[in-house]
């Protein structure tokens, strides 16, 4: 039987992986695998803080860039894009793991969120990887495949998780009607 992680399947393609927080992370795991099949890759981390546990991880990978992408910090996401088409020219994979919701609106009922902590959470977990697709597509001209990640919580009532729920099942229709015959780039 034939080793699939020893086939450079990836080989030449460039992807960029956000949302890594630690080794626990999913998108780690995606980060892993990109490499195993021979991409190179574009590692962010969230903050300063974040930053010692997600640097050996991207040294790990040999990501060739490796940089700190706050969706709530003007320029940072326009600044990662700006470094993958100065160092590689394209992209071919984008991986969009990043979610938030202040811990207070995470408790209790989906109507007694405040409007502040829904507006915050749609911010962060779907309108962000709304704009990583607009920064994506000029360099995706081969096409690509833009990817997020979801939740069960979007699909059955899970108890503690009622109010995010909403924002993944967004980032998911959003995600869905970005499959366009007309478009170029696939959102997953």
């Amino acid at each position: 039987m034939t080793d699939i992680s020893a086939l450079p399947l990836l080989k030449g393609k460039k992807a960029l992986v956000t949302g890594i927080a630690n080794d626990q992370s999913i998108a780690w795991g995606c980060a892993k695998a990109f490499r195993a099949l021979g991409a190179d890759l574009a590692i962010t981390y969230l903050n300063d803080k974040a930053k010692p546990y997600v640097e050996p991880l991207a040294k790990e990978v040999e990501a060739s860039i490796f940089m700190p992408l706050n969706v709530q910090v003007e320029g940072q996401m326009e600044a990662v894009f700006d470094t993958i088409a100065k160092q590689w020219g394209k992209l071919d994979i984008c991986v969009h793991s990043i979610a938030f919701a202040p811990k207070a609106d995470l408790q209790g009922r989906v109507v007694d969120c405040s409007k502040e902590g829904f507006l915050l959470a749609m911010e962060v977990s779907c309108w962000s990887f709304i704009r990583m697709a607009k920064l994506a597509e000029p360099l995706m001209k081969d096409g690509g495949t833009l990817s997020t990640m979801t939740y069960y919580g979007s699909q059955m009532v899970v108890e503690h998780y009622p109010r995010a729920s909403g924002c993944t099942r967004s980032r998911q229709v959003r995600s869905r009607r970005g499959r366009h015959p007309a478009s170029q780039i696939s959102m997953n």
